[in-house]
């Protein structure tokens, strides 16, 4: 499995994209385990989108449990619902990987200030998120009349695996 995100910051006004950003994906150890309790029949599917503060690419991170959200420098809701039209998937063939992509948006008055890193996350009641995912980037200065869209494309591939 691989993964890949865009971030796309827009002036509201005029839709006009301002600066983007493009990375790779890490998958945090509990996001590990939300895809295995999945196969098991068990768990949440992704269903929230979130941003914070914290620009750590420490590949030893990967059990955090949630994304950093320092007050003095975000403000505002800092995650999104992704409902079920943010998703797509395709299969392709020739690269023999299914991918499935999600889009999300924070809208004008989510998360103003400095945005450094982004997660996909299963929410199933307040208070009990888990986050499968997480990418840090070059920070971006989110105002309250702009716009921020995360593009993931995950790919599964499938045949033989014996490569992996």
């Amino acid at each position: 499995m691989r993964a890949t995100v865009t971030l796309q910051l827009k002036d509201k006004a005029t839709g006009n994209v301002i600066t983007s950003r493009h990375a790779k994906n890490a998958v945090m150890r509990d996001g590990a385990g939300l895809i295995a309790a999945l196969f098991m029949g068990a768990g949440s599917a992704i269903s929230h989108m979130a941003v914070g503060t914290n620009s750590d690419p420490d590949p030893e991170t990967f059990d955090i449990a949630a994304l950093t959200v320092d007050a003095e420098e975000l403000t505002g809701v800092t995650e999104a619902p992704l409902p079920a039209e943010s998703f797509t998937s395709e299969i392709d063939d020739v690269r023999r990987v299914v991918k499935v992509r999600v889009r999300g948006t924070l809208l004008d008055e989510a998360a103003v200030g400095t945005v450094r890193e982004a997660g996909l996350m299963a929410r199933s009641g307040e208070g009990n998120a888990v986050l499968y995912n997480r990418v840090t980037f070059d920070p971006i200065v989110k105002g309250s009349d702009h716009e921020l869209t995360l593009f993931w494309e995950v790919t599964f591939p499938f045949g033989d695996l014996q490569w992996f």
